[in-house]
């Protein structure tokens, strides 16, 4: 029977801690991977893309939004903008990040967002509201939603400012 005390495992157990906590560079990394994701959301709002949209959500992605049923799965986001987009035009989507926190292989964002658009009767419209987004690495180092939860927190209104 091989005996191991408390005190020869507690230097063991420091290092694998060490080794799964995020370090300043690998944060910095993260968070520029994140940015990165963030970027080509924004573009595949830009160009209405429900394809690229779909690739940057996990495979167990989960979308809640108030206003719509939970939307789970990239076919079914994809689906979902697909749905949403049609009758719009001049998509455009504006992230503010106003916290985020990575620890390991996981990453919690949370901000802003203002989302405008051309509507099918011409009219410019501005949404604005808050949003958190659960990320998660993947084993190539890139990162994706796992989860977003969105919510607006004002009337919808015309570009020109008259309530909608």
């Amino acid at each position: 029977m091989i005996s191991i005390s408390f005190g020869r495992l507690a230097p063991i157990a420091v290092v694998v801690l060490a080794c799964t906590a995020s370090t300043p560079a690998s944060t910095d990394q993260a968070n520029a991977a994140i940015d990165s994701l963030n970027a080509r959301l924004v573009r595949a709002y830009q160009a209405r893309d429900p394809e690229v949209y779909a690739t940057l959500y996990t495979d167990s992605a989960v979308f809640e939004w108030p206003a719509f049923n939970t939307v789970r799965g990239p076919a079914a986001l994809g689906a979902m903008v697909r749905s949403n987009w049609a009758g719009e035009r001049d998509v455009d989507l504006r992230l503010a990040v106003t916290n985020r926190r990575v620890i390991a292989n996981e990453a919690t964002e949370f901000g802003a967002f203002q989302q405008l658009w051309t509507d099918s009767a011409g009219v410019r419209m501005i949404e604005f509201g808050r949003y958190v987004t659960v990320l998660a690495r993947q084993r190539d180092g890139s990162w994706r939603i796992d989860r977003f939860f969105g919510f607006e927190d004002s009337t919808r209104r015309a570009a020109n400012g008259n309530a909608q």
